[in-house]
């Protein structure tokens, strides 16, 4: 299936198709939606998908439909149009839990879930990025901010009476040749400054940049741990696992946040709120110098758990193969019976003798 073009895209292709395409407009109709409803709710569905691919759509249709300020039926209606244009993909309609289901999603998050949501994806088939006609972005000019700064400098008093003066002392200025060595040195001058003010822009180092295991660390804390999520940026809270010694090789953002959780537990304590944190970077980093992190990983001791359960299995089918090796077959048995039978027979025969 093709992922999308990204979000505002897959958006702007969605709109395309459904005002200035006969089969967007009759599939309109005939699922009874809006224009600007049927946006509002594609623009729902992608605030859940991921980034990248589109794909994940895993929310409920009533979590969706309180983001678009819709009902249900209207998200469905919505979601037969993005069937209907190839733009949505059902890969796992939602149902209702078995009790095995439910129990193990009450162990797995500690909430009550009784229903699974359907599973969607948002694509960008060829045909609809082939129709939809590309973005025009407008050409930035290279001289539009040297011809404004010289407009407001012209517009000041004191800047015009120095042009005057500068007119009346030397009228050749004006018309300087573009091979005269002053003409040479003001342009020369005015592409060092814009190189320098392109060098001051130039973003971090990339020695300064963070692994990319700290970063799904930070950002997996950050999920399984909202209250740490209101800086503004994750490369806080990736400095503060950074800080606190963490190796984000061995411990995930899901380890930390169930590391904390199980030390405050124990020790009697409760979370606060958010609103009761002023600095949720100080406190995550107190939080973390409170514990050792040099020990196994919850991870860690899930993955040495596997690996002896898959050890025990594997040993439980060798001793059952072995045990079926071992037992005859049925024809052996039979044949073992019979000459069992003969044995007696004979033996009987020589004592009557």
């Amino acid at each position: 299936m093709p992922i999308w073009s990204g979000r505002a895209e897959w958006l702007r292709q969605l709109r395309h198709q459904v005002t200035e395409t006969e089969q967007g407009r009759a599939v309109l109709a005939a699922n009874r939606i809006a224009v600007d409803t049927l946006m509002a709710c594609a623009n729902a569905h992608a605030r859940f998908a991921e980034t990248r691919t589109g794909r994940g759509v895993t929310a409920s249709k009533a979590r969706i439909a309180e983001h678009a300020g819709a009902s249900n039926s209207t998200i469905m209606r919505s979601r037969r149009v993005l069937k209907a244009l190839a733009m949505g993909v059902e890969h796992a309609r939602g149902r209702t839990l078995s009790t095995s289901e439910y129990m193990a999603a009450e162990a797995h998050h500690g909430g009550r879930q009784h229903k699974a949501a359907s599973t969607w994806s948002l694509s960008s088939p060829k045909s609809v990025v082939m129709a939809t006609p590309p973005l025009e972005r407008a050409r930035r000019n290279r001289r539009t901010r040297t011809v404004a700064s010289a407009a407001v400098r012209s517009s000041n008093t004191s800047a015009r009476e120095h042009t005057k003066a500068a007119a009346s002392g030397s009228s050749k200025r004006n018309h300087c040749d573009p091979l005269s060595p002053s003409a040479f040195v003001l342009s020369f001058s005015s592409e060092g400054s814009s190189h320098q003010r392109a060098h001051a822009r130039k973003t971090i180092s990339p020695k300064t940049q963070r692994p990319i295991e700290l970063q799904r660390a930070a950002a997996s804390l950050a999920a399984h741990a909202p209250l740490f999520n209101t800086s503004s940026h994750i490369g806080v809270i990736a400095d503060g696992i950074h800080k606190a010694g963490i190796d984000p090789t061995r411990w995930t953002g899901r380890d930390i946040a169930q590391a904390l959780s199980r030390h405050t537990a124990e020790n009697g304590q409760i979370w606060p709120t958010a609103s009761e944190i002023k600095s949720p970077a100080a406190f995550l980093r107190f939080k973390l110098s409170q514990l050792d992190w040099t020990g196994p990983s919850p991870s860690e001791k899930r993955a040495e758990a596997d690996t002896t359960r898959r050890r025990e299995i594997a040993e439980r089918h060798a001793e059952s193969a072995r045990q079926e090796a071992m037992t005859a077959s049925a024809s052996s048995r039979a044949a073992a019976r019979a000459a069992f039978a003969e044995h007696l027979a004979k033996a009987r025969t020589g004592r009557s003798n």
